[in-house]
């Protein structure tokens, strides 16, 4: 469907649903892999909805993506207090040199799903 999340399941690199929700809708915009040894091999929907083991995948998948977005944030954060603080002078005219930009990892990044 049109509103399936990014993530695709996996058990033991065998795709078992690319529509399953493992994120909630605020995460919907991520894409991804998730492959599990944990799971057996003919599992179906129902057994999934109610499987303690995908409970847990669904955290972990969670805590990790918002963890990897904090991580952008802090690595733009340092970018730009470093490109603040490193502005160059010119010795023979005494004006600050122009910088080239860094590219912002979280943007690059962001850009790819806009």
């Amino acid at each position: 469907g049109e509103d399936a999340t990014g993530l695709s399941l996996y058990v033991r690199k065998v795709l078992i649903s690319d529509e399953f929700e493992l994120l909630p809708r605020y995460l919907s915009f991520l894409k991804g892999v998730v492959d599990s040894d944990d799971l057996p091999l003919n599992v179906n929907r129902e057994t999934l909805q109610e499987s303690k083991i995908i409970q847990v995948i669904k955290k972990k998948v969670v805590r990790k993506a918002l963890e990897m977005l904090k991580n952008f944030q802090k690595e733009s954060d340092e970018a730009a207090s470093k490109d603040d603080e490193g502005a160059e002078i010119d010795e023979e005219t005494g004006e600050a040199k122009e910088k080239t930009p860094v590219p912002n990892k979280y943007n690059e990044w962001y850009r790819q799903f806009s």
